[in-house]
């Protein structure tokens, strides 16, 4: 009797616990579903669905190690080929990242990332399939997969992929976990409007760009910390400050426990001065 609950309880640790991968932690939170925690050398987080005849994975900034990592980890699961990738957003100026997806399969992308790629002095040397709106897929016939482009946000053609059966989202960067993020290609009033959306949908698990899987508050409180950034960095371009002096002046003592947030602030603080700057006072 007692071999028998051991051998559950291992079980039940196996699968909540998460495995480590080279590059990610890998966590089961659904039925064939999985999330990729970055970790030693990646940036940003990923993720994979096993199908009945394919694997379907996500995720950004991969490097040549991280897409092999994810590969690898993918095999740990399945034998099925990963047949589709899909690439959430693309920094323009970094070649380093995003050119070497895992092999053998199609990436998919919006066509703002196409493009983005595109410009690099770097070549795409695999199969793109690209998309203005939105695609959806049904890799099993029962799993839904939909692939949404939200237009500009962390990046040009920001894209999320929602699992409604199990009710799932992966927002890529859009979304940090009590992480300040990257802002430096952000557009900020419309990346406010795409978390006001994410917050509207039916969602129980939240994979962020950053930090540990969890529940939708996520959306609400990285949008929280995102008004009152941009709050502040507003309040020093109506009082007439300088770049320099918001900068050397800036201050969101609520957050400056978050993870970045002495690393990040001083990037962040000169995109969203000069995006503000552009899209909110110069349109009063």
């Amino acid at each position: 009797m007692f071999r028998i609950l051991l051998s559950a309880l291992l079980g039940v640790m196996l699968t909540v616990a998460p495995a480590l991968a080279g590059s990610y932690r890998i966590q089961k939170l659904a039925d064939d579903v999985y999330a990729a925690i970055a970790r030693d050398g990646a940036t940003s987080n990923a993720f994979f669905v096993v199908g009945k005849s394919y694997v379907l994975a996500g995720g950004a900034h991969l490097s040549a190690r991280n897409a092999a990592d994810l590969l690898a980890a993918v095999a740990k699961v399945s034998d099925l080929p990963l047949r589709y990738f899909i690439l959430p957003h693309h920094h323009r100026g970094y070649t380093s990242v995003d050119f070497d997806l895992p092999t053998g399969c199609e990436a998919l992308m919006s066509v703002q990332t196409w493009q983005a790629l595109g410009s690099e002095a770097r070549k795409i040397d695999f199969p793109v399939m690209f998309f203005k709106e939105g695609l959806t897929l049904k890799p099993d016939g029962d799993r839904t997969i939909i692939l949404t482009n939200l237009g500009r946000g962390h990046a040009e053609g920001d894209t999320i992929v929602y699992l409604p059966e199990s009710r799932i989202l992966f927002t890529s960067d859009l979304v940090y976990a009590r992480n300040v993020g990257y802002l430096g290609d952000g557009h900020m009033s419309d990346w406010v409007l795409d978390l006001e959306f994410m917050s509207r949908l039916d969602v129980k698990t939240v994979i962020p760009g950053f930090g540990p899987p969890q529940g939708k508050e996520v959306i609400d409180e990285f949008r929280d910390y995102l008004k009152a950034f941009l709050s502040e960095v507003l309040r020093h371009l109506e009082q007439g400050d300088s770049l320099e002096t918001t900068k050397r002046t800036f201050r969101l003592e609520r957050y400056r426990h978050w993870q970045g947030y002495r690393r990040f602030t001083p990037i962040n603080i000169e995109r969203a001065y000069r995006d503000l700057q552009q899209t909110v006072l110069n349109a009063d």
